[in-house]
């Protein structure tokens, strides 16, 4: 054996020449990003790329990277100007223009960064997206939540989001600015990073179990692509699809559509825009019932209106009937007396027993016909009576107004200690409002069942 050896130091110092003489120009190197996250707030980044089995995703292989200070800015400042723009994290699939390189104090080989190709992610994101959407579509999972009836009032709202974000001020100030008696349920939720995924489908789950919700939101505010990565999951749309209430979703991407916007019932671009879909449910249902509440009152005083002419007009014809039965009977009268001048006595008591025939005839005509009238004129005074206000509060129905007068039509019109005034039959009482319960179902002929939520 040789005498001569080489050191450590030797020894790597030699392998670094080699390796600059096999990599003299920078190469493109693909995988999947990790441990990024914890060079965070450090001048240098030192990671790992690794490369991992399509099926079992195990780990096959993996090397150590660094982005060097005075590339890193480079580095961020392409991504930001990339369409879809994004940040480096962990668990994304990433193409670099490395230098190979090795460190000989540590015998390590490492790859410096200096270029990266955003295309390459951006295309790797959607190649899994729809990949994922057209499975989802096989199974049928995108369409299970839009099978299911949106109530007419969704007035009981489940929230999926973080209670310090812009999105849950931004849809609660929808909410409120609308005055409708919405009440949300808050399941506080990590929006972004590996724990949203799991954190989402947990806050199904418990709202799930709530009683009395309407529909589930779930939403968030804007962010790269890679934030707002975590939407575009199997689970959640599983998760969806398996709801029993209809799921709403407003994740604040402008330009994409994720998968859970896609498994939703219904999904809108931002928070703000989901809520007012949700206010413009109740509003049409409320403006329903107006435009029926006014079909009703307007078919109402047709008919009352009708009848009326129907009794002015049969008033008319007994007038004018009994002025021409009495006219002809007079005429007749007349005719008689003359014939009586002109006759014996004989013929006088034979045409006075006539008369009083003809008389009696006659009375019995005439009350006959007034007895037939009067009970027409009866029958139709009922019928007016019956529509007459007065009538409906005799029966013991009445009407409520707030203390300005104006009637009360929805329970959220009141609140506790308010002077509300009660028109009955005979009067009118005033009352002070001491304690508020949720009211009945109430079903309107013709019309869905109502439940109003007096919480």
């Amino acid at each position: 054996m040789s005498k001569e050896f080489l050191t450590v130091s030797q020894l790597n110092v030699l392998i670094k020449d080699v390796l600059n003489m096999g990599f003299p120009q920078a190469l493109w190197v693909c995988g999947e990003v990790q441990q990024y996250n914890r060079s965070k707030g450090k001048k240098h980044v030192f990671f790992q790329l690794v490369e991992k089995d399509p099926v079992t995703h195990d780990v096959k292989a993996c090397i150590d990277l660094v982005i060097w200070e005075g590339r890193r800015s480079y580095i961020e400042s392409v991504l930001k100007k990339s369409e879809n723009a994004f940040e480096l994290k962990d668990d994304i699939e990433v193409k670099f223009a490395c230098r190979v390189d090795f460190y000989p104090p540590h015998g390590k080989v490492r790859l410096t960064v200096e270029d990266i190709d955003p295309t390459y992610t951006l295309g790797k994101i959607a190649q899994e997206k729809q990949r994922l959407i057209a499975l989802l579509k096989e199974k049928g999972i995108l369409d299970k939540n839009k099978q299911l009836a949106l109530p007419l009032v969704p007035l009981n709202v489940g929230l999926i989001t973080s209670d310090d974000s812009a999105a849950y001020n931004d849809f609660c100030s929808e909410l409120k600015k609308s005055g409708f008696a919405f009440e949300v349920s808050l399941r506080n939720t990590i929006m972004q990073g590996k724990s949203c995924e799991a954190d989402v489908c947990r806050g199904l789950d418990i709202l799930s179990r709530k009683k009395d919700l309407d529909v589930i939101v779930i939403t968030r505010g804007g962010g790269s692509i890679s934030d707002l990565s975590c939407f575009d999951s199997r689970l959640i749309a599983e998760k969806i699809a398996a709801m029993a209430l209809p799921v709403l979703s407003g994740i604040g991407h402008e330009i994409d559509v994720s998968v859970t916007d896609l498994a939703a019932h219904t999904f809108a671009k931002t928070p703000t825009a989901i809520a007012q879909f949700i206010v413009n449910q109740v509003a049409e249902f409320l403006q329903s019932l107006d435009e029926k509440r006014e079909r009703i009152v307007s078919t109402s005083q047709d008919m009352i209106a009708d009848e009326k002419q129907t009794l002015k007009d049969r008033a008319v014809d007994l007038q004018s009937g009994t002025t021409r039965f009495l006219k002809d009977h007079n005429a007749k009268m007349i005719r008689l007396m003359e014939f009586i001048k002109q006759r014996p006595a004989l013929m006088m008591k034979t045409f006075s027993q006539r008369i009083e025939e003809q008389r009696k005839i006659f009375q019995k005509t005439v009350h006959q016909r007034f007895q037939k009238d009067k009970t027409n004129l009866e029958g139709l005074e009922k019928l007016i009576g019956a529509f007459h206000p007065a009538s409906t509060l005799k029966r013991g129905f009445s009407i409520t107004r707030r203390e300005d007068g104006k009637i009360l039509k929805d329970f959220t019109q009141i609140k506790l200690n308010d002077t509300i005034l009660t028109e009955v039959f005979r009067g009118e009482i005033q009352s002070r409002v001491t304690s508020m319960t949720d009211s009945p179902k109430v079903v309107i002929p013709g019309g869905p069942a109502q439940k109003r939520d007096g919480k």
